[in-house]
Order: structure tokens, then sequence, then C-alpha cells
């Protein structure tokens, strides 16, 4: 059962709107059973230059797509310029972005504004991606970057056929975009590299997937696959001990006991036991902490900065952790989580750093850091909240209003909001709750219609930058928080702190870890201080199987290819 509505089988347009990418597509590299460092996928080997820029990939031969195409290096050109210059593409950050940049040329008169360079600026096919022969995919980067191998092996960079549709310069595509990847004229044509192969799929609602047998891997053991959204909770919960559903990813937190929790054995920090429900049903439990962040999202051009720091003083961490999700969480005062945080002194772990700096200010950049988590580290300053937003004229009579929209089927956000709810009608701030679909809230985030929402954020390679790449302000026009954009409400003399620090210490001709880390930890502060974004909690992934299914749990990465798993 998956908890999102599937939006797309478009890889470069999955943004959290779908289920089972990583069973139909497959990219070059790949995390076995969600397990870091990436392995080896669709080549035989890699290498990469002296001065860390090119990638050279020998790819495995004989592989055929799904419809019977063979896979060659015009398919990784393909696929990687359309991640780049497709106008369907949600992910072009992560190929011509600040952190992971496939060297390329732009003109800022491509797209609106056309004084500024942007994303959608990239000059056709100058992206620096290029097939020798058949058989070598090669690539350049505009600067070294650490975690390219951690970058290509997600899910959204799949490989799919060349010239499969017409989006980019170049190609006039074999058919049309809603052909290849939905219903049209008898679709979908979709063809990928994945161990299961497309059947049929209905928007927002259901894909069944069949064994490849031509898999790379060899043959699947399952013969299908069966992805049904079912955004309640309870709902699926209760599926899954009828028998309905053999795995279910998570559960609501309010049905979750910890005391019904067995751990027979740990495999690094992945934890395997038993669940037992009430009535004596015991089923298969893993857990892992996820690289992930719980947190609420403001649009800066709606939520003025008082209301932003009214929500963050209302808000208890501590409290969200224990009593929401019932220790299946940890209080996160950084969007970065614990475990990738970076640190600053020899013996001194990512989680101690973490720690230390939200309680009591170590190592910390800023006048508004130096004594740690500004807004109540463990508690409720509900005074506070309400002194920041009388100071900006605001009162019984004088209330701001505002809509909080929240992942429909999701009782841990539903619960934190009404927490918050009624707290901050005491600070002078109506709130209403109002839920949506994943897929529907991604769409209104980069349309920028909402004015806060729940989200969660999952790293696609454990670095700080992964997520932090977003809160400095560059091109702010694009980013769901729009901070910076004109017209937002944002203090300028942080906002270019935060642009220097970034241009400077990260990305600097000059930069090195050291400068990398110092700047990290100065984005977090700059969070802190705008309330861009507001984190809840650092999330454990929790999986439960019925004692008839063979699965692996997964690792930290969470990308899982079920070609292994038997059924008895």
């Amino acid at each position: 059962m998956a908890t999102g509505s599937i939006q797309t089988l478009d890889p470069i347009n999955a943004k959290g709107s779908g289920a089972g990418y990583n069973q139909y597509g497959e990219p070059l590299m790949q995390f076995p059973n969600g397990l870091y460092p990436p392995e080896a996928a669709l080549v035989e080997d890699y290498s990469m230059s002296e001065d860390g820029l090119t990638y050279t990939f020998n790819l495995k031969q004989d592989l055929t797509f799904h419809d019977g195409q063979e896979f060659t290096a015009q398919d990784a050109v393909y696929t990687y310029r359309r991640m780049a210059e497709s106008s369907n593409s949600r992910n072009k950050d992560d190929i011509i972005g600040q952190t992971m940049t496939i060297e390329h040329e732009k003109d800022a008169s491509i797209a609106a504004p056309k004084d500024e360079e942007t994303l959608d600026d990239i000059v056709p096919k100058s992206l620096a991606v290029r097939a020798p022969d058949d058989y070598t995919f090669e690539f350049d980067l505009a600067a070294p970057f650490e975690y390219t191998l951690f970058q290509i092996a997600g899910g959204n960079w799949a490989i799919l056929p060349e010239n499969a549709v017409g989006d980019i310069e170049g190609y006039e595509g074999k058919y049309s975009y809603n052909e290849f990847f939905s219903t049209a004229n008898g679709g979908p044509k979709y063809a990928g590299l994945g161990a299961f192969q497309v059947d049929s799929w209905t928007k927002g609602s259901e894909i069944t997937l069949s064994a490849f047998e031509n898999y790379w891997n060899g043959e699947p053991e399952l013969d299908e696959i069966r992805f049904t959204v079912v955004t309640s909770g309870n709902t699926r919960l209760n599926r899954f001990k009828g028998g309905n559903a053999h795995i279910l990813e998570g559960m609501p937190t309010a049905s979750f006991n910890p005391d019904n929790v067995s751990i027979e054995e740990t495999k690094g920090s992945r934890k395997v036991g038993t669940y037992t429900f009430g009535d004596g049903t015991e089923v298969n439990y893993g857990q892992i902490p996820a690289l992930t962040t719980e947190y609420l999202v403001f649009n800066a051009l709606k939520v003025p900065i008082p209301v932003r720091k009214a929500f963050a003083y209302a808000l208890n961490q501590h409290d969200v952790a224990e009593n929401v999700y019932k220790g299946t969480a940890t209080p996160a005062y950084h969007i970065t989580p614990p475990d990738p945080y970076p640190t600053f002194e020899e013996g001194v772990t990512s989680r101690e750093t973490y720690t230390r700096h939200a309680e009591e200010g170590y190592q910390s950049n800023t006048e508004w850091a130096e004594n740690g988590y500004p807004y109540g580290y463990g508690e409720t300053m509900l005074d506070a909240a309400t002194q920041v937003m009388e100071d900006a004229g605001y009162s019984e009579d004088n209330m701001f209003s505002l809509t909080a929209t929240t992942k429909s089927g999701d009782d841990a956000y539903t619960q934190v909001l009404t927490t918050l709810q009624s707290k901050l009608r005491a600070a002078h701030v109506d709130m209403e709750i109002t839920e949506a679909s994943m897929g529907t809230i991604i769409s209104q985030a980069i349309n920028g219609s909402m004015e806060v929402f729940a989200l969660g954020d999952g790293m696609e390679y454990p670095g700080p930058q992964n997520f932090l790449r977003y809160l400095h302000g560059k091109n702010p026009s694009g980013q769901f928080t729009r901070w910076g954009a004109e017209g937002s409400y944002y203090d300028e003399d942080i906002y270019q702190l935060a642009r220097n620090t970034w241009e400077e210490q990260y990305t600097g001709d000059d930069a090195t870890a050291e400068t990398q880390a110092e700047a990290f930890q100065t984005i977090e502060e700059v969070n802190w201080a705008s309330v861009q974004e507001l984190p809840l909690v650092n999330p454990i992934s929790q999986r439960f199987w019925h004692q008839n299914v063979d699965v692996t749990m997964y690792g930290v990465m969470e990308n899982q290819t079920f070609d292994d798993v038997t059924i008895e």
C-alpha cells in the first residue's frame, strides 16, 4: 500500500507523488537494499578523473528495456538531458543546481525574469554529457562534488529509452508525453530497465507491475506487485492486519505501541524483530533512523516574520516526539538530521554537535544562536509568541489568519497542527487546518499557493547541502519558501549573510571542507532567525511484514527493489 498519490511515471517529474519507482525504474547506480555507499547497477565499472570533474561509466552490454530496445550510452545522454532541459522536469536543481552541477551554458533571456539566470535558462544541448561509443557514458562537473555517485543513484535518475518523448531539443519523440507516461492511446507505453514492468496504472490510486524476465540482475522471484494508494493510515493498518497487504510501511502513531516491539537483531543502525498486536497476532518488524526531517514550510510571500516566530515559540519539539510520535522520532531543531550534521572538533560526533548547538549554542556563528535554539529548547514559550505578535500590532481584535495544509491521512501532522492551533489562538494567530494529497501539496508548493504546510523530506545523499541548498536565498522565486523574493517578508541583513556565506564559504574558490561546515552551521542559524522552515522531528522509519513474507529490512537510504522478495 502506498501513502502518497501516484501522480506520474516520469522520473524527472516525480517529487513526493508516487510509489514503486525503484521497482520499474533503474539508474546507473543503486543502493542495494537501501544501504550505502552506492554500487554499480547498469555499469560494469566507472572512474573519476584526478581533478574530480569527469566521470566515465562503462555500461553493461546486452541489457534491454521493457519494450525490448537495447540499452546504450545514448539513452543515458537523453535521460540526463531531459532532467536538465525538459519543461517537465521538477528536479533540475539536482543536475544543474548549486551542489552537483554538470557543466552547461546559460542564457538569461531564455526564461523570465530576463535579467536573472535561473534553472530554466540552460542552453539546449549544452549539458556536458556524451557517449563516446555505445557502451561508454561520460559527464563533466563544473566543480568536484563528493556525493556525485549518491546523487545519480536516486530514483529520479532512472534511465529511459532515447527519444521516448520529444520534450527537449533534438528529439521528436517516439510517443507523445501522455502516451508514454499515461493512458492516452492505449498507454502507458512506458519502458524502463527495472525489475518489474508497468502493466497498468490509474493516476492517483493504483499501479500494477509484473516481473521483467530480462532484468539485468535476474528474473524477480515475485510475479506481480500491486501498489494501491490508501491515504488513511487506519485503513492501511486494518488492511494489513486483515491479510490484504503483505507489507506495511509505517503505522499511525496513535495505533503504535512501543511496548509491543521485541528487537531481536541489530545490523548497524537497523533493528529487526517482531511486533505483537493486541489480539496476539505477531508480525515481523524493522526500524531504522531515517535521513529525514519533518517540518513546517512557510511561504514568506504570505506569512510575516512575527507570525513565523510565533509558530516557533509555540512549538515544543520534545513534546511532539514523545507524545505524538511515541518515541518513533527524535526532536528536530535543525533542517539537517543528526547523523549527517557537520562537525568541528575531533572526537565530537555529528549527533553531539547537533544537540549541543541546539541546547547551548555550541560552535555558533551568530549572535541570535549563541545560547542555542532561540525559541525554547524542549519548551513552549507562549508568552514570547504573544509578545512578538503584539509588537507587530496584532491583538485579540486583530488576529492574523492563515491556513495550514497537511497530508491526507497523516495523523501525526494533524495532531501537531491541532495542538498548535489552540496555542497560536492565544497568541493572536487564527489557523485553519486543511488536508490534501502529497501530490497536490507538492504542486501547490511549486506554484506558491499555500501559506504554511507540513512536509517530510528525505535525503538523496548524506550531506547537509542536500537540504541547505534551498535555504540561502538564491533564486528565491523557485523555492517553496519564497524567502528573499520580491515582496516577501525577510530581513535584508540576514538575507545577505546567508547569500555571502554560501557564495564565499561553500562555493567560493577557496572553499574547504572546514569552511563548508561553517557555512552549513550559519545557514541553519539563518533559518532559526528567518523561520523559513520550522523543524519538528527526525523520524524513525518502520516496516511491518507478515511471517510468510521474506524481505530484507532496508538501509538508511530506504531505496529497495523487491526482485528477491518471496512469499510462501
